[in-house]
């Protein structure tokens, strides 16, 4: 910090008074330290906000995990601050001749709020942070088939100092970033239904046997109207050889459109998680259970990846209950 020259004219009365009035801001700005001379140890949180210049916030999307609470089931969305030791302890010291947060007449300096990035609406707070590696456990929470919103931001209420710090935008769809996919291609236009040792079966050229449905011609039909109708050539597996989940593809897209009498359950991708219940991993849309991966979490969030990622909205079935075949759909 440059000190300004002053008029040699000027009188040491005008001089005091500015360096008093600058001890005095010093002072109130660093009221929890005020005797730091001592033992000539200087505390290094003193000039931080004065001599490094506060950095955006850089937030990142942790997971999500289910909790209850007053009989309620939610899903909160957890948070960090990725560069937290950047800022200095005494942003988040007890300040208590600031405003109250609530009954909290000991609330922090600081204070941290989450905002949706589509509507700029606060969605939750933190008012009692004690130090910057609290930016680490961030979270709120949405009510189990509620959907969240799509982004979010903080910003960091330094109420002392009168200033804002605004983070990123980040996405709260980690769960539809890129996954190792296990698919088997074929030809539509090469597939038939064949009965192979007293089993009626879709095979491709005859003799790659794809789906299996026992002594249910008619099952087997329908589901050969299906993959024909949509122009499905992709069969696609999580968790082989024994499959936890099973999904169809036309080229890298969805199946979508409308099949005349198919049996389908809708369901909305953006509020659908994984949940624990019962002790099994099971992917839900509020409380409908729609898929079972027993004690296989790592599966059970693959699945809800690719869920995702092609903006499945409807499960179908041919042959319910016990389907021998079933897809999903846009």
């Amino acid at each position: 910090m440059k000190l300004q020259h002053y008029n040699k004219f000027a009188t040491f009365l005008s001089v005091g008074w500015i360096l008093s009035n600058f001890a005095a801001a010093y002072a109130a700005e660093n009221f929890q330290i005020a005797n730091s001379k001592s033992n000539n140890n200087i505390n290094p949180n003193i000039l931080n906000i004065a001599s490094n210049p506060i950095p955006q916030p850089k937030l990142v999307f942790q997971g999500t995990e289910p909790y209850t609470a007053t009989g309620k089931n939610f899903q909160r969305y957890k948070l960090a601050v990725t560069n937290w030791n950047a800022f200095p302890e005494n942003l988040f010291t007890k300040a208590p001749n600031l405003p109250p947060c609530g009954q909290n007449n000991n609330s922090s300096r600081t204070w941290v709020d989450i905002y949706n990035g589509q509507t700029n609406q606060r969605i939750y707070g933190f008012c009692a942070f004690s130090s910057p590696e609290n930016l680490n456990s961030l979270w709120f929470a949405v009510e189990q088939g509620e959907a969240p919103p799509q982004s979010v931001y903080i910003i960091l209420n330094d109420r002392r100092g009168n200033k804002e710090y605004r983070s990123n935008l980040v996405s709260l769809t980690r769960e539809t970033q890129a996954v190792k996919e296990d698919c088997i291609a074929f030809n539509p236009d090469n597939i038939s239904v064949n009965q192979v040792s007293d089993r009626w079966k879709i095979v491709e050229n005859g003799n790659h046997w794809m789906f299996d449905f026992g002594n249910k011609k008619d099952e087997a039909t329908r589901a050969f109207q299906v993959l024909k109708h949509y122009g499905i050539n992709k069969s696609c597996f999580v968790g082989r050889p024994q499959p936890s989940f099973e999904y169809l593809l036309v080229n890298n897209s969805a199946p979508s459109g409308f099949l005349q009498g198919e049996d389908c359950v809708s369901f909305n991708p953006a509020t659908t998680t994984v949940n624990r219940i019962n002790n099994r991993w099971k992917i839900v849309d509020g409380s409908h259970w729609m898929f079972d991966f027993d004690n296989n979490q790592s599966e059970a969030t693959t699945s809800l990846a690719i869920i995702k990622k092609y903006n499945f909205t409807r499960s179908c079935f041919v042959g319910r209950p016990d389907a021998n075949f079933s897809y999903l759909r846009q």
